[in-house]
């Protein structure tokens, strides 16, 4: 379902011809925490800049599609308290005429649960070892990527089929104590099964040297959205390459501390860890 907001009654001059306020369109109506808010507007005129305040963070609209509209994908942080939430979007035309206009966002409540792990204690100490400061490190820089181009279309598919161990969001604690919140989810498979791209994308990490996440990959998607799977046996893809949906990019394996085969599979946007299952099936007209 769409919220579809009302122009502003206010009217803006630009060279001679009036122009109502960009349409604003919403979707979905009522997200849960770590579900994404699409965010559309539609000028009358291309517009000099644009952008939406969200959860303490200002988002940029900065791409423009062929039919005039300026997309944008908010992530909604797994730690996001239910009930009411305001996004604020502003907007400045090429003769300095601008606007603004909020909207309010009923955010659901969710429940994610929590896990207990044991691990041995040469395990444990990775989670905290200098040695991993480097993987995670690049690991930050590949979701940190922005580009221009949006190469995913319509809903994501599952990377490897098998049963979820872990689900996202969970908080998981090791060993006794709290250590942080699952930011994908785990899905269980034979060693070697292979995993297969969720979307078209770019590779724009692949990395077989990580002491923590073992071998792996992240792909973008472009506009601020990327895939990762950490933990494969091998793989079977380069940095720069093109890869399409369902394309095998590497093979499940517990590389890294993993305690046993399985794929480690996350969805980003800005940086921002969301449910992967919510990209197995978009709100409707997302993603064409």
């Amino acid at each position: 379902m769409r919220i579809c907001i009302g122009v502003f009654a206010l009217l803006l001059v630009v060279q001679g011809v009036c122009l109502a306020a960009p349409r604003v369109t919403v979707t979905p109506e009522s997200p849960r925490p770590g579900e994404v808010l699409f965010v559309t507007l539609e000028p009358e005129q291309e517009l000099l800049r644009a952008a939406c305040s969200w959860n303490g963070r200002s988002y940029p609209f900065r791409f423009r599609e062929k039919s005039g509209r300026y997309p944008l994908a908010l992530p909604i942080s797994a730690d996001t308290r239910p009930g009411k939430h305001r996004a604020t979007v502003y907007w400045k035309y090429a003769d300095g005429a601008m606007g603004r206009e909020s909207i309010t966002i009923q955010v659901r409540p969710r429940d994610f649960g929590v896990q207990r792990l044991r691990l041995s204690s040469s395990q444990a100490k990775k989670y905290s070892s200098p040695d991993t400061k480097r993987e995670k490190r690049l690991i930050a820089a590949a979701l940190d990527r922005v580009t221009p181009d949006r190469l995913w279309r319509g809903s994501f598919v599952m990377p490897v089929e098998g049963r979820i161990s872990t689900p996202f969001g969970i908080k998981r604690y090791v060993n006794g104590k709290f250590s942080y919140r699952h930011r994908g989810v785990d899905i269980a498979a034979p060693e070697g099964t292979p995993v297969r791209a969720a979307a078209d994308g770019v590779v724009a990490l692949a990395d077989d040297s990580f002491l923590l996440h073992g071998k792996t990959i992240v792909l973008d998607h472009g506009q601020g959205v990327l895939s990762l799977y950490l933990h494969l046996s091998r793989i079977e893809v380069s940095v720069g390459e093109r890869v399409s949906r369902g394309e095998i990019i590497g093979r499940v394996g517990q590389t890294g501390v993993a305690t046993g085969p399985h794929l480690h599979f996350g969805v980003y946007v800005y940086h921002e860890a969301v449910d992967p299952f919510f990209w197995m099936k978009l709100p409707t007209g997302r993603g064409r």
